[in-house]
């Protein structure tokens, strides 16, 4: 079963709920219900169809046939265009099926992406989880995706790509990737800084001292980055393989496979209380496999954490903020000690 929005599918979140009932949208104030957006899909000809997702970035539906349609909350028209550039020229550079965009439409307050249905099922549904018999399959399964992501270099369109909500590219061309990432930084920081201060102890330090960290690391070649490679979008087979890679675009940018491998740690288990033992095993793994050194990797991660810490805010389904993780990790002695001066 497909599920687009992986993290966002909140069947696989802290709060569970199979519809959407009377959530209301933060950025839009309207109140959705799933009868509201079954009707979008019907006014599009689409009689029968079958909710499979639905979470903070839009809903998912199968239509049968072999298509499903995405409704999407946020994005527009030319959002979810170079979206379809980007499905367009990763298309057959991974050994993995990713999403294509078929047809767009508006039939109402929500643009509507007609996508393929794509193999397998989440890898969340069916992996062990941490610590239980066989979970290394999982990592491996994890690992060999990030590694595969790692292999394809950045498609051109990418320069014209943005992050999050962010309206601007977020690396143009003739920008370096640390260039890129500390602005990133630097921008969520000015916008949520004061949620995060009151929770990180010494917190204007320790940005400024990882603002450091990261320009003194070497440039990287450029290649593709997913963004969010988390166990909601890797779809696997029978034998837990992977089979399909979704979801790109919330964070998916020219960089570094290093942050790959340093985000996926972190967000392949997000709510986990075992989280920290989960981010360890799986850089052991990449530092074992990909060579990865554990200083690059903590601190990218604690670039990344601060990027999404309040990627959640507009999360129509009040689901726990990132900011507590976030501010856990920056409190953690490992980051104290990489941070301190």
């Amino acid at each position: 079963m497909e599920s687009p929005f992986g993290n966002d599918d909140v069947r696989s979140g802290s709060k569970s709920t199979d519809t959407l009932g009377e959530a209301r949208l933060g950025s839009g104030g309207m109140s959705l219900s799933d009868a509201f957006l079954r009707e979008q899909l019907h006014s599009l000809g689409y009689r029968e169809v079958e909710q499979v997702a639905i979470g903070m970035q839009g809903a998912v539906f199968r239509l049968g046939g072999g298509l499903v349609a995405k409704i999407w909350f946020h994005a527009g028209e030319g959002e979810l265009r170079t979206l379809g550039e980007l499905y367009a020229a990763v298309d057959g550079r991974l050994p993995y099926r990713t999403p294509r965009v078929l047809e767009l439409h508006r039939p109402g307050a929500y643009w509507v992406t007609i996508e393929e249905e794509l193999p397998g099922v989440p890898l969340h549904a069916v992996a062990p989880q941490f610590g239980e018999v066989g979970w290394e399959r999982m990592r491996d399964c994890v690992v060999e995706v990030v590694e595969a992501v790692a292999q394809v270099e950045a498609p051109a369109v990418l320069r014209r790509t943005t992050v999050l909500d962010e309206p601007d590219p977020f690396r143009p061309e003739g920008m370096s990737w640390i260039d890129a990432l500390s602005g990133l930084v630097r921008r969520r920081v000015a916008r949520f800084g004061d949620q995060l201060s009151p929770v990180i102890d010494n917190f204007e330090a320790k940005v400024e001292n990882l603002l450091v960290l990261l320009s003194d690391l070497k440039e990287p070649e450029t290649r593709l980055v997913h963004g969010d490679v988390t166990a909601g979008n890797i779809l696997v087979d029978e034998n837990l393989r992977p089979v399909t890679l979704l979801d790109f675009g919330l964070l998916t940018m020219p960089g570094d496979p290093v942050f790959e491998a340093a985000a996926t740690a972190t967000v392949i288990d997000l709510w986990s209380p075992r989280a920290r033992e989960i981010e360890a095993a799986f850089d052991k793994s990449f530092a074992t496999h990909l060579g990865y050194a554990p200083r690059h990797l903590l601190t990218y991660r604690c670039a990344y954490s601060l990027i999404i810490a309040n990627a959640h805010d507009e999360d129509p389904y009040n689901r726990d903020t990132h900011v507590p993780l976030t501010a856990k990790l920056f409190n953690s002695p490992e980051v104290a000690a990489l941070l301190s001066r």
